[in-house]
């Protein structure tokens, strides 16, 4: 899906644009914010995260690629810190993935993921087969094996729709290791499917999709909001598509959400 099908306006974006850093400061009336790198790690909360939401609470929508949790389960995170973010405004890849997938014309899916995600897709109407399946829904999914990627394979051979939660290879964990991501399941049913080009959608980030689902949730457009993140690749092109202004925290830019945070406060 294009940006233009989505009636997205392109604009000049400010990425990585100075919230007291030497430009003119951002003032935007809303946040999209990014979950694992950016407000938790290892769902710890990061020093700046309690801070950020508590001054942004009804303004802010936290948008990530994860398809591993539901949005109840981050909303019971945030809770028990003392954080009333309700589940409709925290927008996960996985759970909007099967969202799009019940919402379509498909009807038998087969679904590599947590089992809270299928458990979540048959609440929806969807019939999760192993067999015969009109649609590959690829998730996050820690019990990942061999049998799983050849009948994943094959059903896509045979004629399956692919629909991907996101692209990610990994997100970071505790202790600056990695953590393998959709993305990196992925390679591994393309490398499966052999040479032959596949034509599939991907759900998260950098697409448009959750970027302007939030933007809906807020009520406002994307030029009225700011992106935070620690992803180029997602965070920041993402945005960018949509004429989004974003800062990112951590790598080059060195800078924290802590200090986004105090910039912010003084916008």
């Amino acid at each position: 899906m294009s940006v233009a099908s989505l009636g997205v306006r392109r604009a000049p974006v400010r990425c990585d644009a100075s919230l007291g850093f030497g430009e003119a400061p951002l003032r935007p009336r809303a946040l999209l914010v990014d979950w694992d790198g950016c407000l938790a790690i290892g769902n710890r909360l990061q020093p700046g995260a309690a801070s950020l939401l508590s001054s942004w609470q009804g303004r802010v929508v936290i948008v990530s690629n994860n398809s591993t949790h539901l949005p109840h389960q981050i909303a019971r995170i945030l809770e028990d810190a003392g954080l009333a973010i309700p589940a409709d405004r925290i927008l996960l890849a996985g759970y909007e993935t099967i969202r799009i997938a019940a919402e379509s014309s498909w009807r038998r899916a087969m679904i590599l993921g947590d089992p809270r995600l299928r458990a979540a897709a048959r609440a929806l109407g969807i019939s999760v087969a192993r067999e015969a399946p009109e649609v590959v829904v690829l998730l996050r999914d820690t019990r990942f094996t061999f049998r799983q990627l050849e009948r994943a394979a094959n059903a896509i051979l045979r004629g399956a729709a692919l629909l991907v939660s996101n692209a990610d290879l990994n997100h970071p964990g505790p202790g600056g290791e990695v953590v393998p991501e959709t993305g990196a399941l992925l390679a591994a049913l393309l490398a499966a499917t052999g040479k032959r080009p596949l034509d599939y959608q991907i759900v998260g980030k950098p697409s448009p999709r959750l970027f302007m689902r939030a933007c809906a949730l807020l009520d406002i457009p994307p030029e009225d909001a700011l992106m935070i993140g620690d992803n180029p690749d997602t965070d920041v092109a993402g945005a960018a598509a949509v004429g989004m202004p974003c800062v990112t925290i951590g790598g080059a830019a060195g800078r924290t959400l802590e200090s986004v945070a105090a910039s912010l406060r003084t916008a």
